[in-house]
């Protein structure tokens, strides 16, 4: 059993009047993808006839056309069409990973009650395309590993809280290491062990060609660019203002420093749709999307948890799986990642050899 929360987009007209945009917006995009709607219409199974009647309603219940098509020429989006494909691609990014950690929620709830079986355990983890190519693996798990995406000191405090049993973060390698790992030592445990997920490259992403030259921190307190934040608490944001402090830049200059979104993807997806210029995140998200990639620094993503739970009937299949070459394989093709050092298994004082650490 697999449960699944899918986001819509529903025009309302009146209590009595709901249209739906799912297959209207699934044919745009096909439509958008090989720039012609007989071909688009054949690539998903339905009637050229169904096709352009589906066309005509959703023309009708906007209010404008969304497809121009030209004799000889093919079809093509309008600035409407366009735009609803936009929002879908912007909508999955926002909340896809969100939605996929309440389904598994609802999921144990569900198993529990029925079944009347052992909890899961809780994984509360920064956002990340590692982690995401083994979420998986984690509902594999018999319970399922409940995986919630959260910042980096939210899930490594609620760690120390109890309220999870592992925690999923990331800190910088050089200059911002140790006034970022400041922020996570209180937390820490002399019998917590850390499991290295990857290497990732963090900079800042920016539409394809760069066009507005978009180059270092300074640039984004110039008055004609928009930027997108990650919230307060996340990894991300906590780099960004250490760094912005190491250079002696303020925020107050950067317009869009306020607007948050929860994931990498969801910057990408943000910047892609014409809505920010710029953003901080790691370089797959910007790829993914079709951005370009300004590189800022590198850093270690870790697993943290008490060592008892590396013994865990649900958890050592995962420690398993992270040392093998198949899984590594994966964090390899994942651009900006690295695998060199994914499933070592460390105490705190091996990760961090800082001469003043103390746990």
């Amino acid at each position: 059993m697999r449960i699944q929360i899918h986001p819509r987009l529903i025009v309302s007209s009146g209590p009595d009047h709901k249209f739906s945009l799912v297959r209207g917006i699934r044919l745009l995009t096909a439509v958008q993808n090989v720039g012609n709607l007989a071909a688009a219409t054949r690539n998903l199974g339905m009637s050229y006839r169904s096709a352009w009647g589906l066309i005509q309603s959703l023309e009708q219940e906007l209010g404008g056309p969304v497809v121009i098509m030209t004799k000889g020429k093919g079809s093509e989006l309008t600035h409407l069409g366009e735009r609803l494909v936009w929002a879908q691609k912007l909508i999955h990014a926002r909340f896809d990973p969100l939605l996929e950690c309440m389904a598994t929620e609802v999921e144990a709830e569900i198993r529990q009650a029925v079944l009347k079986s052992r909890q899961g355990l809780k994984m509360f983890a920064s956002h990340g395309f590692a982690i995401a190519a083994l979420n998986p693996n984690l509902l594999a798990q018999d319970p399922p590993v409940e995986l919630s995406f959260r910042g980096s000191l939210e899930a490594v405090s609620a760690l120390a809280r109890g309220t999870c049993d592992i925690a999923g973060f990331h800190i910088p390698v050089g200059p911002l290491e140790q006034p970022v790992f400041a922020h996570f030592a209180h937390f820490f445990k002399e019998d917590h062990r850390l499991v290295q997920i990857a290497t990732r490259r963090q900079g800042i992403m920016v539409a394809k060609g760069n066009p507005r030259s978009v180059w270092t921190l300074a640039d984004l307190q110039r008055p004609e660019l928009v930027f997108v934040n990650r919230q307060l608490g996340s990894g991300t944001r906590l780099i960004l203002d250490l760094l912005l402090e190491q250079e002696n830049l303020s925020s107050a200059p950067i317009r869009g420093f306020d607007n948050v979104e929860l994931t990498h993807a969801a910057v990408a997806a943000y910047i892609a749709s014409g809505k920010a210029d710029a953003g901080l995140g790691v370089e797959a998200a910007a790829r993914q999307f079709g951005l370009d990639f300004v590189p800022l620094v590198s850093e270690r993503y870790f697993f943290l948890c008490d060592q008892a739970i590396l013994q865990h009937p649900q958890f050592a299949p995962i420690v398993s799986l992270l040392q093998t070459n198949e899984f590594k394989s994966k964090v390899n093709a994942l651009s900006g990642y690295g695998a060199e050092q994914t499933g070592q298994i460390l105490s705190v004082r091996q990760a961090f050899d800082f001469a003043s650490l103390d746990v």
